[in-house]
């Protein structure tokens, strides 16, 4: 079997209009004979996860968590010298990746130093 990492979008949400919609994304590691079988396992663990939250509030009023969807599925990488099908995932195996544009060095600066960036989500 092969391992995947899944970007799994949650939301919290209060009956009536939110100011703000705090938003999780959570990544899942998943072990899966193919893409399909592991975007399934994820949506199922996402919904699952959403279950055990009945007692959750946001700024004094109930709310519920709401799985939004997977936002990417990423078959992972282990180090060259594992096979990624038969080793589990170990130290230096990748597990998720992400691609942005940005337009400065500045922003660059700011985005590694964990500030605020405008940045392009591409992948």
């Amino acid at each position: 079997m092969t391992w995947y990492v899944a970007s799994a979008i949650m939301s919290i949400k209060t009956n009536g209009k939110q100011k703000n919609i705090p938003i999780y994304e959570n990544f899942i590691l998943i072990e899966a004979d193919s893409p399909n079988q592991a975007l399934d396992k994820a949506i199922k663990i996402s919904k699952d996860e959403t279950a055990l939250d009945d007692d959750l509030y946001l700024n004094g009023k109930p709310a519920k968590m709401v799985f939004e969807g997977i936002r990417k599925l990423i078959k992972i990488s282990n180090p060259t010298d594992r096979d990624l099908d038969s080793t589990p995932p170990t130290t230096g195996t990748e597990l998720t990746y992400s691609e942005y544009l940005i337009k400065t060095k500045n922003q660059l600066k700011n985005l590694v130093a964990g500030k605020s960036v405008n940045i392009k989500y591409i992948e």
